[in-house]
């Protein structure tokens, strides 16, 4: 297993993992034999007839509570398998995955985190590819090359306004517009989308796109805050006017519950995938492959139901709608410690002005 990269390092600030060594249980090559190799035509039944001998799974995750357990009740319901929840923000998911697999701790099954994280574990060698039917279902930018994760959800960043603080005549039309004064104190963006950054600023062509954004935060300003849902219930409360960065799902639910938010997509529209893996030393593997076929199958249309942009290719057309620049995790991850200090630096403006974060993630 390899080190650490130095931005993975700070997500893990409280734990001395970059001097460990590589543990020979992590070079192993995939047992040929595994449940998530079988690409028979019984494979389904015989899944299920395992997992319901192993009894249940355990399932690391930081999809929205009320949305998991959604998920997870109608799996439990549909097949009889108990599924063990923990569920943390993104980094605190990723951080105990790592943490105690490096300690030779094999609890759990199956993780659901965004694809950057997830294609970390696949580099740490945690997971195992899974030779799924239901891969060919979604859209190409929703399953590793290696085949160790695949998203069933597309996160689209969007913009999203309180309806009683801004009407949508003034709502800018381009990322330029943001320069105007009426925007003055009124924007804000989560502490953590180093990503969106990154591939926005990449778009625009990197010194245009940095001076837009140092630009923004001069005239400006930009109000931080850390978590997504934090930062839509801040919209709909009204305290933020207009938030940069939020996922489509979360302004949609909203607004649908009758909150008085709404949200639009500036071009480009920057979007990334999040990941489902099953753990190369997963104890309940039949029940983790079961799961992991539900969530990219039936799953899917659960998620799509609770207001989720879900990766299936039946999809394709409502992507389409978007001008979508997929995140390229290869290019995020080669240089993520310098654009996490760039993207830092941006926001709080270099000099302080801007306040901190106030809520973990």
């Amino acid at each position: 297993m390899r080190a650490l990269p130095g931005c993975w390092l700070r997500r893990l600030s409280h734990l001395a993992l970059g001097a460990l060594a590589v543990a020979a249980n992590f070079s192993l090559a995939q047992d040929p034999a595994s449940p998530a190799l079988d690409e028979s035509a019984d494979r389904s039944a015989r899944l299920v007839a395992n997992a319901r001998r192993e009894g249940s799974l355990s399932l690391y995750a930081s999809m929205a509570e009320k949305d998991l357990i959604r998920l997870v009740s109608e799996f439990e319901r549909r097949y009889g398998v108990k599924v063990n929840v923990w569920r943390s923000g993104k980094s605190n998911v990723l951080r105990r995955a790592v943490t105690e697999a490096r300690a030779g701790r094999f609890d759990v099954d199956v993780v659901h985190n965004p694809s950057p994280e997830m294609e970390f574990l696949h580099r740490e060698r945690l997971l195992q590819e899974v030779r799924s039917p239901y891969q060919r279902e979604l859209i190409p930018e929703a399953v590793a090359p290696h085949r160790e994760w695949a998203g069933p959800r597309v996160y689209v960043f969007v913009q999203a306004y309180n309806t009683n603080r801004v009407k949508s005549g003034e709502l800018p039309k381009t990322f330029g517009d943001l320069l105007d004064p009426r925007w003055k104190g009124r924007i804000a963006v989560e502490a953590k989308e180093q990503e969106w950054f990154f591939t926005l600023v990449r778009e625009m062509g990197e010194e245009n796109g940095l001076k837009f954004f140092r630009e923004l935060v001069a005239k400006n300003g930009l109000t931080v805050r850390n978590g997504n849902a934090l930062l839509n219930n801040l919209v709909v409360a009204g305290e933020i006017p207009l938030a940069l960065t939020l996922y489509s799902y979360l302004p949609e639910q909203s607004k649908r519950s009758g909150a008085p938010i709404d949200w639009f997509a500036l071009q480009p529209t920057v979007a990334y995938t999040d990941g489902i893996g099953v753990m190369k030393r997963a104890p309940h593997p039949h029940a983790a492959v079961l799961f992991y076929d539900f969530v990219l199958s039936d799953g899917q249309a659960l998620l799509a139901e609770l207001n989720h942009v879900i990766s299936h290719r039946r999809n394709e057309r409502n992507l389409r709608k978007f001008d979508l620049k997929f995140i390229e995790l290869d290019a995020v991850l080669a240089d993520y410690d310098r654009w996490t200090r760039i993207f830092e630096d941006t926001i709080y403006g270099r000099s302080g002005g801007v306040s901190a974060p106030t809520a973990s993630r």
